[in-house]
């Protein structure tokens, strides 16, 4: 979804605009484009939130929502450095959304108009990053499919990449509308472009064009109209002038025509770290750094501050009004806005209630003890039910599976950071 919301300003809210969405109070708009409209949320703890909501139109196309739930099923899969997770989805809500944590930072293209290239550490940094997350995206088995500077956010840690609207299985089973080549021009492989399909080969094919239009600021391909950049792809060098040497090996093998000769995202990551490592060894070395310890992306992450707006603040809870805790991750949604989604791990629920909406949760609830259980992997690769579903425990199944007196005691419904914070943060009712 594209946003229309400059550096993720937040907008006020609307007439019609929801008050709440699942468990998160909607304070204003971060944007809007052709699928949805992206909100600015806040959950139970007053934690930053992003909430993606489908337009009612898109809601009631049996193609898009099986799509939907599929981009849902599919991100649920992926955890790892420098992504967005997702923490909670409702595929099967009048209006599907889903919801993620709130990260500043402009999109990559952004941060190349207002302040040109990155260079030094932060470049490396951001191939690295970026590398990482593809790793992460492929040893789930997805391929993203739409791998652009749109949906890369540079966040005040470094990179995070956004978007799994058009990912799919690197099996090749997808659901996407039957003759429409998924993809952005100047960013789509050659193999794509001759025959349809792609994999992760892909994804390090728009890799290598990333990084070296984050190094250079020019497009590799050029800009013009499609057929035009297509061929390009297809049968042009790409322009690589003012690449570092350093990056030049990798990036061009990324950028190789035949998608056996590319790297794989792992490897891509790891020459990447180990450039990012010498780096950092060589500011330490001239005094400028003053230790290697702690996370090599975000020390040597050195670009403008980010301006964090303001947002508004929310509106006071409504009577009777269930306020469930939920927590905040790490996550991201697609689009030029400042903030994004990302999913925890889902469990498969096998005493889904009849009805019952996919709501995302990291784990399942236990009614007899209220203790933690581990997730349970799908064996479906497609990460749905045989309904079509995903396979995804959702927040209204995890709280009515606890008994009154657990509400009291306020027991964990999950595993992982969602349990822990609705151990310590009780379920309330405004008066």
């Amino acid at each position: 979804m594209r946003s229309t919301a400059p550096g993720g300003r937040v907008q006020p809210a609307r007439p019609g605009d929801p008050k709440r969405i699942g468990p998160y109070r909607i304070i204003g708009r971060l944007g809007t484009g052709g699928m949805g409209t992206v909100h600015a949320a806040l959950d139970p703890r007053g934690t930053r939130v992003a909430v993606k909501s489908v337009h009612l139109a898109q809601a009631q196309d049996p193609e898009f929502r099986a799509r939907f739930r599929r981009e849902v099923a599919l991100t649920a899969r992926v955890q790892g450095p420098c992504l967005v997770p997702v923490l909670a989805a409702d595929t099967e809500a009048e209006r599907p959304w889903l919801a993620a944590e709130y990260v500043p930072g402009p999109t990559l293209d952004r941060h190349l108009a207002a302040h040109g290239p990155l260079t030094g550490g932060s470049l490396y940094a951001f191939a690295a990053g970026t590398a990482q997350a593809l790793s992460a995206i492929h040893r789930a088995g997805v391929v993203h499919r739409d791998v652009k500077p749109q949906n890369v956010i540079l966040s005040p840690a470094g990179p995070r990449m956004l978007d799994f609207g058009i990912a799919h299985a690197a099996d090749g089973t997808s659901v996407t509308r039957t003759g429409v080549m998924t993809g952005t021009p100047g960013w789509i492989s050659p193999e794509h472009y001759r025959s349809g399909t792609t994999g992760p080969a892909g994804d390090l094919f728009a890799w290598g064009a990333l990084v070296a239009h984050a190094a250079t600021g020019r497009l590799p391909f050029g800009s013009g109209a499609p057929d035009v950049v297509a061929f390009r792809v297809m049968s042009g060098d790409p322009d690589l002038d003012g690449l570092p040497a350093a990056l030049r090996e990798v990036v061009e093998a990324a950028l190789a025509k035949d998608p056996a000769a590319r790297p794989t995202a792992e490897r891509a990551a790891d020459r990447c770290s180990a450039l990012l490592a010498a780096e950092a060894t060589q500011l330490l070395t001239a005094g400028v750094a003053p230790t290697l310890a702690g996370d090599p992306i975000a020390a040597q992450w050195h670009l403008p501050a980010v301006e964090d707006p303001s947002w508004p603040s929310p509106p006071a809870p409504g009577r009777g009004r269930l306020l469930l805790a939920v927590t905040v991750g790490a996550a991201v949604l697609g689009g030029a806005v400042g903030g994004l989604l990302a999913l925890p791990s889902a469990s498969r629920d096998d005493g889904r209630a009849a009805g019952a909406r996919a709501v995302a949760t990291p784990g399942n609830a236990s009614r007899t003890t209220g203790t933690p259980t581990a997730p349970v992997p799908s064996s479906d690769p497609e990460g749905a039910t045989a309904d079509g579903g995903p396979t995804l425990t959702t927040w209204r199944q995890a709280r009515a599976a606890r008994t009154p007196a657990e509400h009291d005691a306020h027991p964990s419904i999950g595993t992982g950071s969602l349990a822990r914070h609705l151990a310590t943060v009780p379920a309330r009712t405004s008066p």
